[in-house]
């Protein structure tokens, strides 16, 4: 049970930030949830604790109930109660609960409201002003919706055991554990103990497991790859499961054998190849070309007017994408230097424009009116750049007349010479027809030893 100073000091935090709400409906928390007993789904009540002396003015708050679905409903509490002891209880129980219980509810909750198993009840109360301030939340059973400050939702549910509030932290994870035998209680303080079927040996209604008995279950019978199943609380745990090889992706996995989450080798920014899966569920990209592309990454934000096309098969992008700006490569090394000449490496560079890059969330093509080198004198790029059109060219700038269309096209690529133990930074500078922001891209070629 939650202690008084610690929900004193919960209750605190929660009141720094609410404003125009009533002070005695604020003093209150959520404490324990039923949402299913022994098979029983009918069987739910959900209890509040009143942490500050005088706090019975309940009438007009709610009872918010969320389910994994995002289907919302609610529970007004119609009047005041009684008692307002700090350590008081307030019951809201279903009809069904009452006669398993035997227990006086302080408010006859509907049957329905409360998801058994995945989901999530708040407590709020009036803002004066038509709205309301939510106090406190629980989510449970993996909820996947949003739970706020409140944390992660709790991995288990309140089916055939209860969640008891236990501390006063305000987030979830820490606050709420699953207690086998509910102790449902009403402000007139008459409380009742269910007993428990967990730990006969035997499965019963509600239960997934019991002791060693499984009903069949099996961690690859839930879908798992390999594992040991465990049972806790008569409920068969995952944890100890391991996804990774069932052909699924699952959690933070980034691929599952076949499954491959709609990735290519593309997608990732190269010109085509084989994307794989390793035996860790991590996306390989050895496969893919060892040709792709490096947006330039300039102000005034990355888009897709130019993009750089490089060779080099031992800095690939890797499952996120990314493909630096900085390049590197060793002389000598044949998956990026395109010569047998020592002491220098030849990088082979193209430039593309309007590419449609899956990478970039901002990508528009657009006819492209005008290309520049800004740095260093290079004029085989301008060159390759320049027989993709109509164009002219002077001093490094390339004016195509008329502009480019929007088709994604390349240059042939260009050897660039880096000598080794040297960097050599290229800028360029792409318009397009009209007033808009040019495309801004750099690019650092590295020659190593």
């Amino acid at each position: 049970m939650m202690s008084v100073r610690s929900t004193g000091l919960l209750i605190a935090a929660l009141l720094a930030s609410a404003v125009c709400a009533p002070a005695a409906t604020a003093q209150v928390l959520l404490s324990e949830v039923l949402g299913s007993w022994q098979g029983d789904d009918d069987v739910q009540f959900v209890e509040l604790v009143v942490t500050t002396a005088g706090a019975t003015g309940v009438g007009g708050t709610s009872l918010v109930f969320t389910s994994d679905t995002g289907d919302r409903k609610s529970f007004q509490l119609p009047a005041a109660v009684a008692n307002g002891d700090v350590g008081r209880r307030i019951l809201a129980a279903t009809a069904r609960a009452v006669e398993v219980t035997g227990l006086v509810p302080d408010f006859v909750l509907p049957a329905g409201l409360l998801p058994p198993r995945t989901g999530r009840v708040c407590y709020q109360v009036p803002d004066g002003q038509g709205g309301a301030i939510v106090l406190d939340c629980l989510a449970y059973g993996g909820f996947g919706g949003g739970n706020g400050a409140y944390g992660t939702p709790l991995r288990i549910g309140p089916d055939d055991r209860s969640l008891e509030r236990v501390q006063g932290t305000g987030v979830n994870h820490d606050d709420w554990v699953g207690r086998l035998r509910p102790t449902p209680a009403n402000n007139a303080d008459a409380t009742v103990t269910l007993a428990t079927l967990c730990g006969d040996g035997s499965l019963d209604a509600g239960e997934e497991c019991d002791g060693d008995v499984r009903g069949g279950a099996t961690c690859h019978s839930l879908g798992f790859a390999r594992g040991t199943l465990s049972c806790t609380q008569c409920h068969v745990d995952t944890s100890t499961c391991i996804a990774c090889g069932n052909d699924m992706i699952n959690g933070k996995e980034q691929c599952d054998g076949v499954d491959l989450g709609g990735h290519t080798c593309a997608a990732l920014g190269f010109t085509g190849g084989s994307l794989a899966c390793s035996a860790r569920c991590r996306l390989d990209t050895a496969g893919c070309d060892p040709t792709f592309f490096v947006p330039g990454g300039g102000p005034p934000r990355p888009d897709c007017l130019a993009t750089w096309q490089v060779t080099n098969a031992a800095q690939r992008p890797g499952a996120d994408g990314r493909a630096p700006v900085r390049q590197r490569c060793r002389d000598g090394d044949p998956g990026c230097d395109t010569d047998s000449a020592p002491g220098q490496c030849t990088f082979a560079v193209a430039v593309c424009f309007d590419r449609d890059d899956a990478r970039l969330a901002a990508c528009r093509p657009q006819p492209i009116a005008g290309w520049s080198l800004v740095r260093p004198p290079l004029p085989e790029l301008g060159d390759a750049v320049a027989a993709l059109g109509p164009s002219t060219v002077a001093d490094g700038t390339v004016v195509f007349t008329p502009p480019l269309d929007q088709t994604a096209r390349c240059t042939a690529p260009v050897a660039v010479v880096v000598r080794v133990r040297t960097a050599l930074l290229l800028k360029t500078r792409t318009t397009a027809r009209g007033s808009g922001p040019a495309d801004l891209d750099t690019l650092r070629l590295v020659c190593t030893p």
